[in-house]
């Protein structure tokens, strides 16, 4: 019966979501054009090819190699790795990607996905640093991120795999290649709609609600993480700015969520496990962020 009443619920939603559509058509065509020009110059380029080249690491057994070789489990600081360079969702992405090769279990899945979440650097001191107009400002934003989910990362105890004793076969190029293509513009078709979908409906949703500045700045970047972002140029406090931009980034804003979620649907790995990494590491940055501005 729950269940039936958010089905209801949802529904009611998206006609109301296709109303405004409806009124807004004149819009919407720039709408979607402008953002899809920003996804295409800023966000697919560097996404794309990190998802690519974690595919074909694991294709051909890069963290097996590096078990065998140097006799450690490598799997987490892999993840770690992938998912500081790359940018979210990375690091789901990634974690579901070995849960399929079984080279970690579930157990290990679930412990992961509480620290791959890290912004691009790119976006930080690219469009962040822009939008906060401070270099040392922007660097304890990125630093505090960091430390927060690399605490996380060293409180983890994971279960004991035997590491394998041989290294896995060579595959062939052409069809690895051509699976890897295909998963990765898989992920990044549903960033881009999932993305799309929260972008309009913030945009269209938002001029009929009188809010103050902070209201706005914050439902911004509740829905979608690049307008939160660039919404928190109408807050004249720089501090202020860093504290809105730290929150839109670690807890991920719902379009993040729901892309998340959307990787890790049909696996054994939790979306409840990512929700509880975000909250413990949101709340780690903040206090991190305000220790090292007290400090440096």
């Amino acid at each position: 019966m729950k269940k039936n009443y958010k089905s209801v619920l949802l529904l009611v939603i998206f006609i109301l979501f296709l109303i405004l559509i409806l009124i807004h058509s004149s819009d919407i065509g720039k709408l979607v054009t402008d953002y899809s020009l920003l996804f295409l110059t800023k966000l697919f380029p560097a996404s794309f090819l990190f998802f690519l080249f974690s595919s074909l690491f694991i294709e051909y057994g890069l963290i097996e190699m590096i078990q065998y070789y140097f006799h450690f489990q490598a799997s987490q600081f892999y993840v770690l790795f992938i998912s500081l360079i790359s940018g979210f969702p990375a690091g789901a992405k990634c974690i579901k990607e070995l849960t399929e090769a079984d080279i970690i279990d579930s157990d290990s899945a679930n412990k992961m996905i509480l620290f791959s979440h890290f912004p691009n650097p790119l976006f930080v001191f690219g469009s962040v640093g822009s939008v906060i107009g401070n270099y040392h400002l922007t660097l304890y934003l990125y630093l505090s991120i960091i430390l927060s989910n690399i605490i996380i990362f060293l409180l983890q105890r994971y279960p004991k795999v035997q590491i394998k004793n041989t290294v896995p076969s060579f595959k062939d190029f052409s069809s690895v290649l051509g699976k890897s293509i295909m998963k990765s513009f898989q992920t990044i078709l549903l960033i881009y709609g999932t993305s799309l979908f929260f972008y309009l409906m913030i945009t269209l949703i938002i001029p009929y609600f009188s809010l103050t500045t902070y209201q706005y700045v914050f439902l911004n970047g509740l829905f979608d993480l690049t307008k939160g972002v660039f919404a928190t140029e109408l807050l004249h406090n720089s501090i202020l700015r860093v504290l809105f931009i730290l929150f839109f980034i670690q807890f991920g804003g719902i379009s993040i969520h729901m892309q998340v979620k959307g990787i890790l649907a049909n696996s054994s790995i939790s979306y409840y496990s990512f929700v509880k990494g975000r909250i413990v590491s949101t709340i780690l940055s903040f206090f991190i962020f305000l220790l090292l501005g007290f400090i440096i």
